[in-house]
């Protein structure tokens, strides 16, 4: 059967970033594999689902070990029903623990569906004006000093010499921090995109050279979810 990889908003902005083929298909699915049960009920409840939520089955992966996929998680599927994979925000698979899912459940046969929607990672890339041909993601910096600047400074040479743009996240109550550190770190004529609120309301993209950051400042990005891209 089919193992439906399905897109969930990176703001609340359900209506204009998730296509109505994509909330059908999803509605139409007893069985899902989720991060968190309850973020998945309030997604389908309020992208207008009709149904009764209740009779909907969640498997929910381990926090603790997201390797942990148990077998009986796949069973519906393996009995001749379609089931869907969701994350807490974006595609599923996509610096995700969903990635694990797809594994094991093309281990066992299932034919995987990816849906279309949106993943901050790519939209952050395709707003800010960097090197779309030649990127990678580095997930979350090291958090000691002594490591996050050798980290930067391995970075910066990759930018230097191959211009890499580098996609990274961060703790968003470590956001202010992480950005002091970069820009008392790296080269003033590395140019740095911070994007925040990624299709909300408060949508805030915006790429400079580190040396305009430091003149001007940044914005107070405390405790708001941001990707970060250094390239040239």
């Amino acid at each position: 059967m089919n193992l439906y990889i399905i897109p969930t908003p990176v703001s609340d902005n359900i209506k204009d970033t998730i296509p109505i083929g994509v909330l059908e298909k999803m509605h139409g699915l007893k069985y899902f594999i989720v991060e968190r049960a309850r973020t998945a009920r309030r997604y389908i409840k309020a992208s207008g689902y009709k149904g009764d939520i209740s009779a909907l089955v969640f498997f929910e992966l381990d926090k603790h070990n997201k390797d942990n996929i148990p077998m009986d998680f796949f069973k519906p599927a393996l009995e001749g029903h379609d089931m869907g994979l969701m994350s807490e925000a974006g595609i599923p698979g996509i610096a995700d623990p969903g990635a694990k899912v797809v594994s094991k459940a093309r281990d066992l046969g299932l034919r995987i569906i990816p849906l279309t929607g949106p993943s901050s990672i790519f939209l952050a890339l395709a707003a800010s004006g960097l090197n779309g041909q030649h990127f990678t993601f580095e997930g979350y910096l090291p958090v000691k000093p002594g490591e996050l600047k050798s980290k930067l400074q391995q970075i910066q040479r990759d930018i230097s010499n191959n211009g890499t743009t580098h996609i990274f996240i961060e703790t968003p109550y470590r956001n202010n921090k992480l950005m002091d550190f970069i820009l008392k770190s790296v080269a003033k004529t590395l140019r740095l995109c911070i994007a925040c609120d990624i299709t909300g309301q408060n949508e805030y993209i915006d790429t400079k050279p580190v040396g305009e950051w430091l003149k001007g400042g940044f914005p107070d990005i405390h405790k708001k979810t941001c990707i970060f891209l250094l390239g040239r």
